[in-house]
């Protein structure tokens, strides 16, 4: 439906709201209504008292990482409550494993024989949304910096596992945060597609720390390539820190090159373990390159509506 704007004062314009709606809702002179803007939209909705969001969970199998996934992602989805059956303690300790290394703010608030309660306590505020998204960002140049460090034989670097949990719980917060907020409008799911990117590119790294810790006398000499590694990760903050176009049209002709000509290279003339290292590097910078490209749509959106 169409309404004619009012103007009141020097500055104010005015709609009416529809009488229908109003009285569906019991609204009256005086009430709050809740204004949201969403680019060229405004969102006109009742004041409510917050309620929590629930949801119930059943517990079919032993698996470590399916049960991850499922607690995970109820927390990404922005519910408040979540009731979990598991049936047993083997079930049971790996929900607790689960919240304590991937998850901020969740924790178990009642437990009894074969199910358990959880609740988001002592979660972030919105507010922290772009400290931990930049903090992402520090975190897996640490892991990029100290991966090279190993493979150089300069260091061990026992703690990755520790600094990619951390990178995990920032990367489930902000995640949760777009899905309870919708931060970014319609765009909102071009973010969470380039978070999803991003903590694949760190992933690779992971993976390659743990075959590194299974063969620890073996010999990489690729630096050439690490540091195309390097470069593709530093375009690709350089652009989020500073929404620069540039930086990420950039890292596009960079993984062309690094990818289809050095890559290939090396693939052809390496053998051996040193491949599966290169394996790992290359699919990170795939996905750094990838992760630049809801990026590349976030901002163009944003500048054509601006």
């Amino acid at each position: 439906m169409k309404r004619r704007l009012v103007k009141q004062g020097a500055a104010t314009l005015m709609v009416s709201l529809p009488s229908e709606w109003a009285k569906k809702l019991s609204l009256e002179k005086g009430d709050e209504v809740n204004v949201e803007e969403q680019d060229h939209e405004l969102i006109v909705s009742k004041s409510e008292i917050k309620s929590k969001r629930q949801t119930k969970i059943n517990l079919s199998n032993h698996t470590e990482s399916s049960i991850r996934t499922a607690i995970v992602n109820a927390y990404r989805s922005g519910y408040d409550v979540v009731e979990v059956n598991f049936q047993d303690e083997k079930k049971y300790a790996i929900i607790v494993n689960t919240l304590k290394n991937h998850l901020l703010g969740y924790e178990i608030t009642k437990k009894e024989k074969d199910h358990c309660l959880i609740e988001n306590i002592t979660e972030p505020s919105e507010e922290k949304f772009e400290l931990l998204a930049k903090k992402m960002l520090y975190n897996i140049s640490l892991l990029m910096e100290n991966t090279e460090e190993r493979l150089r034989g300069k260091s061990e670097f026992k703690d990755y596992e520790a600094l990619v949990l951390t990178i995990h719980q920032y990367d489930n917060f902000c995640l949760r945060i777009l899905s309870k907020k919708n931060l970014f409008g319609v765009q909102t799911n071009l973010f969470w597609s380039y978070l999803n990117l991003l903590v694949h590119g760190q992933r690779e790294l992971y993976h390659l720390n743990r075959f590194l810790d299974k063969n620890p006398k073996i010999k990489f000499s690729s630096f050439s390539f690490y540091e195309e590694l390097k470069k593709s990760f530093e375009l690709l903050k350089e652009g989020y820190l500073h929404q620069d176009l540039k930086k990420l049209e950039q890292l596009h002709e960079l993984e062309k090159k690094s990818i289809y000509t050095e890559l290939y290279s090396l693939l052809d003339k390496k053998s051996g373990k040193e491949n599966i290292i290169l394996f790992h590097l290359g699919f990170a910078l795939k996905n750094f390159y990838l992760a630049s490209s809801p990026l590349i749509g976030l901002y163009v959106s944003s500048k054509v509506s601006q």
